[in-house]
C-alpha cells in the first residue's frame, strides 16, 4: 500500500470515527425544521435503556375516560389510539425509552426510563402530567358560556415561524387544523369577527381579534408566550394531549430511583471513562505509534458496541451489563496486545518491523477466536437463564465477543497495513528494541 493511499484511508476513517462519536454521545436539534417543526436527535447512550438498579424512571398513572358522546364498544380501539399517541408525544420531546401499558380497569401507565435529573420530571410532568383541554370562546368563559370549539374538534397542531420584514422580527405561532366535521360550526360562530378566547381548562390563555369568518378550519394561535419555535413547539405537544381519543386524569405519579441510589448511572458513566482513558494511556505509553492506532481501533469497538446495544430492542442495562461492558472492552484490550506483544518478540529476535506485525496477526488469529467465542457462548448461556438481570450480562458479552472478531482481526489488520508505509522499519517508534530489551 502507498503513503498516499494510506494518508486517504486514514482520513476516511478518522471521518468516520468523528461521525460516530458524535452520533454515540452528542443530542442535538436539527437546524432545519420540517412543516415548521424542529425534530431533535438523540445520542445512541441516550437510547440505551437502563434497568432499575442503575437508571431512574418517571411513572404516571392515568384515570380514561370516554369522551362525550362516545360509545362504550368504542373504548379498545380509543385505548389503543391513546397509548399510541401519548407515547409519540414524549418520544416528539426528546424522550426514547418510553412505554405505555393498561393499568388495572380503565388506567394507563405511562414509563418513561433514562430520567437523568429532576428537571427532565418537571419538563414531562408539565407537558403531559395533567392534561388540559384547550377551547375556543367567543367570549370571555363564565360558567354559562358555549364553547365554539373543544380539544376533540381538533384534527392536527404544529408550530410554526415566519420572518416579518416589515418589523424585521421572527414570529412564531401555533397552527390548530380542525376535523371536516367542525368547520362549518365554526364559521358560523366567526362570521361576525369578534375576539376568539382561548382557554385551557378554565385559565385564559390568549386571545385574538377576527377581522373576518373562519371558513377553513384553520385558527392560528399567536402569544407573547411563544419567544421561540421551542416553545412554540412546547404548547403545540401541550395542545395534543388534550386531544387524545380518551380523555386522560393523573392519578398519581413518581420518580423510581435506581437501587444503588439517585445518579447511579452517571457514576458508573464517569467511572467507565477514568478506566478508558487509563487504558488509552498504558497503550500508548508502552506501544507508542501502536499505542495510538491501537486506541483509534478501540473507539471504533465502543462506539459501534453502543450502537448495538441500544438497538436491539431486548438489551436492557443493568449492572451486570455494566460489568459485561468491561470485560468486553478488556478482552479487545488484550487481542491487541497479544499481536504487539508477539510482535515485539518476533523483533527482538532480529525480523524486520513490517514482517514481524503480519506474522503476529496470523500466529493469533486462532487465540483471538477463541477468546471471543467464549465471550459469545457465555453471552448466549445467559441470555437464556431464567435470571432476568443475567440477560444483559448475557447480550453484552455476544455484542463484545462478535465485535472482537472484527475489529481485532479485520480492523486492526487493515490499520496495520495502513501504517506500515509511514514505518516499516524502525521498532523503537513503537517501543520495540533489539537485542533483548523488550523482555
Amino acid at each position: 500500500m502507498t503513503r498516499k493511499r494510506s494518508t486517504s484511508l486514514f482520513v476516511v476513517f478518522a471521518i468516520i470515527l468523528v461521525l460516530l462519536l458524535v452520533a454515540t454521545f452528542v443530542n442535538f436539534t436539527y437546524p432545519l425544521s420540517v412543516n415548521g417543526k424542529y425534530y431533535s436527535y438523540s445520542s445512541f447512550v441516550s437510547n440505551i435503556k437502563l434497568g432499575n438498579d442503575i437508571g431512574e424512571n418517571l411513572r404516571i398513572v392515568y384515570r380514561t375516560d370516554l369522551p362525550y358522546g362516545e360509545s362504550e364498544d368504542n373504548y379498545n380501539v380509543l385505548l389503543k389510539s391513546t397509548k399510541s399517541e401519548l407515547k409519540d408525544i414524549v418520544n416528539d420531546i426528546g424522550y426514547n425509552d418510553v412505554s405505555v401499558a393498561s393499568y388495572g380497569e380503565r388506567g394507563i401507565l405511562l414509563t418513561v426510563g433514562n430520567i437523568l435529573s429532576e428537571s427532565d420530571s418537571a419538563e414531562i410532568i408539565n407537558l403531559i402530567g395533567d392534561p388540559e383541554t384547550l377551547s375556543f370562546y367567543m367570549e370571555e368563559k363564565t360558567d354559562s358560556s358555549v364553547p365554539i370549539a373543544v380539544a376533540h374538534d381538533i384534527k392536527d397542531v404544529t408550530a410554526h415561524e415566519y420572518y416579518d420584514s416589515t418589523t424585521g422580527e421572527m414570529i412564531y405561532y401555533v397552527q390548530i387544523n380542525f376535523k371536516d366535521s367542525s368547520k362549518s360550526k365554526i364559521a358560523n360562530a366567526t362570521k361576525d369577527g369578534g375576539t376568539l378566547y382561548y382557554y385551557f381548562g378554565d385559565t385564559q390563555f390568549t386571545s385574538m381579534s377576527l377581522s373576518e369568518s373562519i371558513t377553513d378550519g384553520i385558527i392560528t394561535m399567536q402569544s407573547d408566550v411563544f419567544t421561540d419555535l421551542n416553545t412554540a413547539t412546547y404548547y403545540a405537544n401541550k395542545i395534543k394531549t388534550g386531544t387524545l381519543a380518551l380523555e386522560l386524569t393523573k392519578i398519581e405519579s413518581a420518580n423510581i430511583t435506581p437501587d444503588y441510589g439517585v445518579g447511579a448511572n452517571i457514576l458508573l458513566a464517569i467511572a467507565m471513562a477514568i478506566v478508558v482513558l487509563a487504558f488509552f494511556i498504558y497503550l500508548i505509553i508502552r506501544y507508542k505509534h501502536l499505542g495510538w492506532l491501537a486506541c483509534f481501533n478501540l473507539l471504533f469497538f465502543i462506539t459501534i458496541s453502543i450502537f448495538l446495544i441500544q438497538s436491539i430492542p431486548l438489551v436492557t442495562i443493568n449492572f451486570s451489563g455494566i460489568i459485561a461492558m468491561m470485560i468486553a472492552l478488556i478482552v479487545a484490550i488484550d487481542s491487541l496486545m497479544m499481536i504487539f506483544e508477539k510482535a515485539k518478540s518476533y523483533y527482538n529476535a532480529d525480523t524486520k518491523l513490517y514482517v514481524a506485525l503480519r506474522v503476529a496477526q496470523k500466529d493469533n488469529l486462532s487465540k483471538i477466536l477463541f477468546t471471543s467465542a467464549l465471550l459469545v457462548v457465555a453471552g448466549l448461556i445467559s441470555i437464556f437463564l431464567p435470571v432476568a438481570t443475567l440477560q444483559s450480562f448475557g447480550w453484552v458479552m455476544m455484542i463484545g465477543g462478535l465485535l472482537n472478531m472484527f475489529t481485532s482481526l479485520v480492523l486492526m489488520r487493515l490499520f496495520i497495513k495502513m501504517y506500515l508505509p509511514y514505518n516499516n522499519n524502525d521498532g523503537k517508534k513503537c517501543n520495540f528494541h533489539k537485542g533483548g530489551q523488550n523482555a
